[in-house]
C-alpha cells in the first residue's frame, strides 16, 4: 500500500468572499501541481483509485489537477472536513485507509500533512522538515501487523517531489 501525502498548491492571498476556505490556487500554483502530477506519473507510474482532499477550495483544486495525471479510470475523489487545517489529526480516517489497503493520494494543509507523516513514518529523519505548497511525499507500507503502530503497520518514505 502506498500513500501520497501532499500539501495543496500555492493559493491566492484572498478570495472574493473574504473567507480563507475559498482562496483558489494561483496560476503558478496550478502549474506547479501539474508538474508534480506529471513527475509522479512519469517516474513512479502511479495510478490511484482514490484521492482525498480537504473541503477548502485550494485543496480540492489540487486534488482535481492531480487526478488528471495519476487517477485510474474509476477514480473516487472525496472531500473530507477532517483534512482541514484547524482539525485534529484524522486518526480514524488513517486507520480506515490502512484497513482498506488501497493506494491513495491525500491533499491537505500545513501543519497537518507533516503531522500525518510523522505518525505514519517511523524513521522521521527521512522526512522533510516541512512541506512547501505543492510538495508531495510518498510512503509505502513495509510491515502490516505492528502492535505499537497507531494505523496498522509501518511506512517508509519512497518519494519526495517538489514543485
Amino acid at each position: 500500500m502506498r500513500l501520497y501525502i501532499m500539501r495543496h498548491g500555492h493559493a491566492a492571498d484572498s478570495s472574493p468572499t473574504g473567507r480563507d476556505r475559498d482562496r483558489p490556487l494561483t496560476d503558478d500554483g496550478r502549474r506547479n501541481i501539474e508538474r508534480v502530477g506529471a513527475l509522479l506519473r512519469a517516474h513512479h507510474g502511479a495510478q490511484l483509485p482514490w484521492i482525498l482532499s480537504s473541503t477548502y477550495l485550494r485543496a480540492a483544486q489540487t486534488a482535481e489537477i492531480m487526478a488528471r495525471f495519476v487517477a485510474d479510470s474509476a477514480v473516487q475523489l472525496d472531500q473530507h472536513q477532517e483534512l482541514e487545517a484547524d482539525e485534529p489529526l484524522p486518526m480514524s480516517m488513517l486507520r480506515g485507509l490502512a484497513e482498506r489497503d488501497v493506494d491513495t493520494l491525500i491533499v491537505g494543509h500545513h501543519p497537518m500533512v507533516i503531522a500525518m507523516l510523522r505518525i505514519l513514518v517511523r524513521d522521521s529523519a527521512k522526512l522533510p522538515l516541512g512541506l512547501q505548497p505543492g510538495m508531495l511525499v510518498g510512503i509505502e507500507r513495509t510491515k502490516r501487523d505492528v502492535p505499537s503502530s497507531p494505523v496498522e503497520g509501518t511506512f517508509n518514505v519512497s518519494t519526495i517531489l517538489k514543485p
